[in-house]
């Protein structure tokens, strides 16, 4: 059997070039390969390799919606405000200001719960009252859905739990996927049994029940939602008080569950947890108020709980800051708990602020979060 010899071996600097450009599920695959493979993501130079890639991927042209839940502390009533606003520009220097529809004129909770290819959809509640929308901002289009499948008893009261909006890439669909439940509406007692799913679709414009038993997410923010490429995922605790991510696909309308199993120690303080998608993968940013420090981490495959991996830990920072999400250039965008409530991205690699983002920011009750846009879709019919 010939050897290898020096000669013929590929330089090492060229075999981290071409692993960089997979994605981790591949990079887990590809670890029994070779030994000096096993544990690549823990190497801070091929780590500084793959971010660049990741980097390179974005285009400078894709732009950022961020959108902001405001509540007025200084006045008697409790009135919920909200904006939105779309940004451009390498630094993002561009930024025009969206005005939502009203859905209807009650004071409520106005929300956003996702945005996909262009298409915003939001939804508001007063009381038991809930309304959702879908908006075109470049048409202009609004379109109010239908009201949910409700179950007439008059001992219980229904709650609706918007838990994701997204693509049908396969049947050419957008569809909202939602939880609603029972409460006794004397002695406060959810009942199991009239719990159902729901999902609605925008080419038959009606809901229908799904006949599934699925993990309810575990808090109102939109750090708790992720799209990505015809699967809506959220993140809630199962059973056993373990924190999973749910994901739920639109095509064939199942679902798989992956254990988040490196953050369930009780001593941890983890102040902010947020859903994100990072180079075409599921991505956890968590902000842990013990030492003011953030860990980014990203699934290699749905439903296999190992293939979790912890890409960059940042931090300690002079005070606590908040990750909304990851930027056009897989940068970080912050919202600072500094004096000044300012909004910054935040480069891992460097560890330095690239630069702030001009948005101001009120002392009052707010909450900022965002996607990314790469164009605005038309046509809601």
């Amino acid at each position: 059997m010939q050897m290898a010899t020096h000669s013929n071996q590929i330089p090492k600097d060229l075999v981290w070039k071409i692993l960089a450009k997979l994605s981790v599920k591949s990079l887990k695959r590809f670890s029994c390969v070779h030994k000096s493979w096993l544990n690549l993501l823990e190497n801070s130079d091929f780590k500084s390799i793959y971010y660049e890639n990741l980097k390179s991927k974005t285009a400078y042209s894709s732009s950022l919606l961020l959108w902001r839940y405001f509540h007025d502390e200084r006045s008697d009533r409790h009135i919920y405000e909200n904006e939105v606003y779309l940004l451009s520009g390498e630094r993002y220097e561009n930024m025009v200001t969206l005005v939502l529809p009203n859905l209807f004129e009650e004071i409520g909770f106005d929300r956003i719960i996702d945005c996909v290819n262009g298409i915003i959809c939001h939804y508001k509640k007063a009381g038991l009252n809930v309304k959702i929308g879908l908006w075109d901002p470049k048409t202009d289009e609004h379109k109010i859905i239908p009201p949910s499948i409700i179950t007439n008893d008059p001992d219980f009261d229904a709650e609706v739990e918007i838990h994701g909006f997204g693509y049908d890439n396969v049947n050419d669909d957008y569809k909202v996927i939602q939880h609603i439940c029972y409460c006794h509406n004397e002695f406060y007692q959810y009942e199991p049994a009239l719990a159902n799913w729901q999902i609605y679709s925008l080419k038959s414009n009606c809901w229908k029940k799904l006949n599934l038993e699925m993990t309810e997410k575990g808090g109102f923010g939109e750090g708790y939602v992720t799209y990505l490429n015809g699967v809506c995922h959220w993140r809630g605790g199962d059973k056993n008080g373990k924190e999973v991510l749910v994901s739920f696909n639109l095509s064939t309308e199942t679902f798989r569950t992956t254990l988040i199993g490196w953050q369930q120690s009780d001593d941890i303080d983890c102040l902010t947890r947020t859903l994100v998608v990072l180079n075409d993968s599921v991505a956890l940013i968590s902000s842990f108020d013990e030492n003011s420090h953030i860990e980014i981490s990203i699934l290699g495959e749905v439903g296999v709980k190992e293939s979790w991996v912890k890409l960059f830990t940042v931090g300690p920072f002079p005070y606590i800051w908040h990750p909304m999400v990851m930027g056009n250039k897989c940068d970080i965008i912050f919202f600072m708990g500094n004096e000044n409530h300012e909004l910054a991205s935040f480069d891992v690699i460097s560890g330095k602020v690239i630069h702030n983002i001009s948005i101001k920011i009120d002392l009052f009750g707010t909450w900022i979060y965002k996607k990314n846009l790469l164009s605005f879709a038309t046509g809601i019919n």
